[in-house]
C-alpha cells in the first residue's frame, strides 16, 4: 500500500486526456452562461425601499386628516360651533391628504420600482 497513493488503477493516458477535454469544454460553457445572467438584486434593500415608500404614502394621508381635524377642532373651540367646523376640516384634510398621496405616487412612478429590471428582462434560454 505504500506506493498506491499516486496510481489511478488505469494505465492509459487517453482516458485522462478525454476527461480533461470534456471538463475544459464544460468550463467554457459554464463561464458563457454565467456571463449572461446577472445576480438578482439585493432583496432586503428592495424590500426596505418598498416599505419606505408605503410608509411615506400612508404618513402623507394620515397627516392631512390629522391636521385638518385639529384645525377644525381648534376653530370649533374658538367659535363654539362644535362639531360643524371639525367635520368640514376633516373632509378638507382628507382631500388634501389624498391629493398629496396622488402627487407623491405620481413622482415615484418616475423612479424604477425595486426589481423592475427583472420584469422587463427577456428570457435568453430559447436561443440554445
Amino acid at each position: 500500500m505504500a506506493g498506491a497513493e499516486n496510481k489511478s488503477g488505469r494505465h492509459g493516458g487517453r482516458d485522462t486526456e478525454n476527461i480533461r477535454q470534456r471538463l475544459d469544454a464544460l468550463e467554457g460553457k459554464l463561464v458563457k452562461v454565467q456571463g449572461r445572467y446577472k445576480p438578482p438584486p439585493d432583496v432586503p434593500e428592495a424590500r426596505r425601499q418598498a416599505m419606505g415608500q408605503a410608509l411615506r404614502l400612508s404618513t402623507e394621508l394620515v397627516a392631512g386628516v390629522a391636521i385638518g381635524g385639529f384645525i377644525g377642532w381648534a376653530l370649533d373651540r374658538l367659535f363654539d360651533t362644535a362639531p360643524f367646523l371639525m367635520v368640514v376640516f376633516l373632509v378638507l384634510g382628507a382631500a388634501a391628504g389624498i391629493m398629496n398621496v396622488v402627487r407623491t405616487a405620481h413622482s415615484m412612478q418616475g423612479e424604477p420600482l425595486p426589481g423592475e429590471h427583472l420584469r422587463n428582462a427577456t428570457d435568453d434560454d430559447d436561443d440554445d
